[in-house]
């Protein structure tokens, strides 16, 4: 959207184009990957889901990409910017405000940043642009996460995603690392990185750094936030960093699934 005209915009808009949003936050990931991860994460998507969309005649448009969002369990650590949950649920709504005047209604947004309050504010913006704007406004969820927040694949604020990942990428993981919680810029995400963004990945590091997965105890601990999360990765890092080379061999596959499947169910609406 940014390297366009206004013409251009309001063009788009008149043609009833669809808006990919690109949402994260600016949070540490351990000594090895940028502060920028999850936001390169949620952008890299919406490219390739653009390319999908357009494949299918669907023209869109890529939203300016929002990374001041909420980082409870990490917020101690130097470089994760915080905001409180009602700023950023404000600022989220005026944003949706700014393209409802502009013309647009049906609105897909992209956040891989977990936090829960962070998600869950994003999902209170989307509710009141539906409900006082008229919009058409969900949040993009891969089915595997919706028991973490207690949804099913009914919520209209939802569009779940499931994409036929071969069964064989999970039996890879280490056994020593299977009853363990990877969660945080640990094995997936320096594998994404490095093929996202592998300028700004410490591969060196990474291949150095021990495993820090947490346990369930150790993941409570993490969930606690503030200094109770720095006590249990005090680096920064929950999960096997140097365990990335298994993950990267399947990275632009899983992409490419990823990007597919929700492309696909935009164009084909499961639930409308």
């Amino acid at each position: 959207m940014i390297t366009q005209n206004w013409m251009k915009i309001k063009d788009a808009a008149d043609k009833g184009s669809k808006l990919l949003f690109p949402i994260g936050v600016i949070e540490e990931h351990g000594p090895h990957l940028p502060l920028g991860s999850d936001i390169y994460y949620s952008s890299r998507i919406c490219e390739l889901v653009k390319a999908e969309l357009e494949s299918k005649g669907q023209e869109t448009l890529i939203v300016p990409g929002y990374y001041w969002g909420i980082n409870f369990c990490t917020g101690a650590f130097p470089g994760s910017f915080s905001l409180k949950p009602e700023t950023m649920m404000q600022v989220l709504f005026e944003i949706f405000e700014n393209l409802n005047s502009f013309g647009f209604l049906e609105v897909y947004c992209f956040n891989y940043h977990g936090d829960s309050h962070h998600v869950n504010t994003i999902v209170a913006a989307i509710k009141r642009a539906n409900s006082e704007l008229g919009m058409k406004v969900k949040l993009v969820l891969e089915a595997m996460d919706l028991q973490l927040f207690g949804w099913n694949e009914d919520e209209d604020f939802l569009l779940v995603s499931n994409p036929p990942y071969p069964s064989e990428w999970f039996e890879e993981e280490p056994v020593e690392e299977r009853e363990l919680y990877d969660i945080h810029a640990g094995a997936f995400e320096t594998a994404l990185m490095n093929h996202i963004c592998p300028e700004y990945v410490d591969l060196n590091k990474a291949k150095a750094m021990k495993s820090s997965s947490l346990s369930a105890d150790g993941l409570n601990k993490w969930l606690a936030g503030g200094e109770s999360t720095k006590e249990v990765v005090p680096l920064g890092y929950a999960g096997n960093p140097a365990g990335y080379e298994a993950v990267f061999k399947h990275v632009k596959e899983m992409l490419d699934l990823q990007a597919a499947d929700i492309a696909e169910r935009i164009v084909n609406p499961i639930n409308g």
